[in-house]
């Protein structure tokens, strides 16, 4: 198997490991499994890529990924998505004489142009589950002008049939009833170990595209003289890479809504930076609304929305001339179990005319048990007010708390 540069580094290192783990094995009661998963995000080519990764992780005492690395990698384009979803894991912790003890586990990743499975192969002749039948998700006319994705991961029988189906993640919660019916009537090649057909699990990625926007845009061009504008029920926060955590720019944007309330179509009006401004796309994607009325009719209709990124806040809220600056913070207090966790909280906070937080609540998060000190430390920052034609105005924002990230 071909490694990268990385998990070259990591050579010596794995026969102390796996020597580590054989003693392990013999004096404890049970090994760490899986608690929560979360599957690596592909996007652009990676969708279809193809790749074997394995990542060497270490389990605290109370089951929550401390540090992680690559062990070894056939397609290093993989290894940054893996690593990023696997510290988003929780484990049922090592038990030794009837305590939880930290481990050190190698957890494979095989990617196999668009699913992946979360295991290895234990000779070079076994193989893993191959999808041969492929039925496409059916939607309705209420969905179709979606983009988003579904994952999902299958128990598939030896026999290479779908036994069940459940959700990893998804951007639009609408869409996984209709993803999973279709997994159900896929067919597979079974894996096999030792020559013999055997039970596996795989995950697998839907990708929605949403067709007949240009109709709906077209529509939306002309609808006039609303009786009630549409507003925003799900608002999902941009994705940020590190590289871009502290990036400042704006972005104006017109999004189309069709009259299901959900974003049909994306146009850019405005943008200072050009990388922020196409997360902000992809994010306004996966927002609803509650749709426009005409006559007591829901009809398409289009907003305007802006995006400022303010080093590492984001206000996403009515145009202002000036955006609210932090005066006062608080660092959240985790519990002793996540102290060396990597995650993340993302808090979105409503200001009033005087920068004062009113209301605090998760936007999302990597772990749940993080956001409860979060929403509290954030409840406790104080702003100067955003301004617009000279007045304090009230505003929102979304502060993302970033935990452990020079690890």
């Amino acid at each position: 198997m071909k490694r990268s540069q990385h998990s070259k580094t990591l050579g010596s290192l794995g026969i102390v490991v796996a020597f580590a783990l054989t003693i392990a094995a013999n004096a404890a009661t049970s090994v760490p499994t899986p608690k929560k998963t979360v599957a690596p995000h592909l996007s652009g080519n990676l969708r279809d890529a193809a790749g074997e990764v394995s990542v060497l992780v270490d389990i605290n005492e109370f089951g929550y990924v401390i540090d992680a690395q690559i062990y070894d990698s056939t397609n290093s384009e993989l290894n940054d998505a893996t690593l990023s979803a696997i510290h988003q894991w929780t484990f049922t912790p090592a038990m030794e004489d009837g305590s939880p003890k930290s481990s050190r586990v190698v957890q494979p990743f095989s990617f196999n142009r668009g699913s992946i499975v979360l295991k290895a192969k234990k000779t070079p002749e076994d193989s893993l589950p191959i999808a041969k039948v492929k039925t496409r998700p059916q939607l309705s006319e209420e969905l179709k002008h979606i983009t988003g994705e579904v994952v999902l991961q299958a128990d598939l029988g030896a026999d290479g049939k779908v036994k069940a189906v459940a959700v990893n993640s998804s951007t639009h919660s609408e869409l996984e009833p209709v993803a999973a019916e279709a997994l159900k009537n896929w067919k597979f090649k079974p894996a096999t170990e030792a020559g013999q057909a055997v039970a596996s699990k795989v995950i697998i990625p839907f990708q929605f595209k949403g067709s007949g926007n240009a109709r709906v845009v077209a529509v939306a061009k002309r609808t006039k003289n609303l009786d009630q504008a549409p507003y925003a029920i799900r608002q999902h926060a941009p994705e940020l890479p590190k590289a871009l955590r502290h990036a400042r720019g704006d972005s104006k944007l017109k999004l189309t809504i069709d009259a299901n309330g959900y974003v049909a179509d994306v146009d850019v009006l405005e943008s200072t930076h050009s990388e922020l401004t196409a997360l902000a796309q992809a994010a306004a994607l996966q927002w609803k609304f509650k749709p426009a009325l005409k006559n007591g009719k829901a009809v398409p209709s289009t907003v305007t929305q802006p995006f400022s990124f303010n080093g590492g806040l984001l206000v996403a809220d009515a145009p202002v001339d000036s955006v609210p600056e932090v005066k006062r913070t608080q660092t959240p207090k985790i519990p002793e179990a996540l102290a060396l966790v990597q995650g993340y909280v993302k808090v979105r906070v409503s200001l009033d005319d005087r920068g004062h937080v009113v209301n605090a609540s998760v936007a999302q998060s990597s772990h749940d048990e993080l956001i409860g000190p979060t929403i509290e430390a954030a409840k406790q920052w104080s702003f100067k007010p955003a301004t617009r034609g000279g007045e304090r105005v009230p505003s929102s924002i979304l502060i993302p708390f970033v935990f452990n990230e020079q690890s």
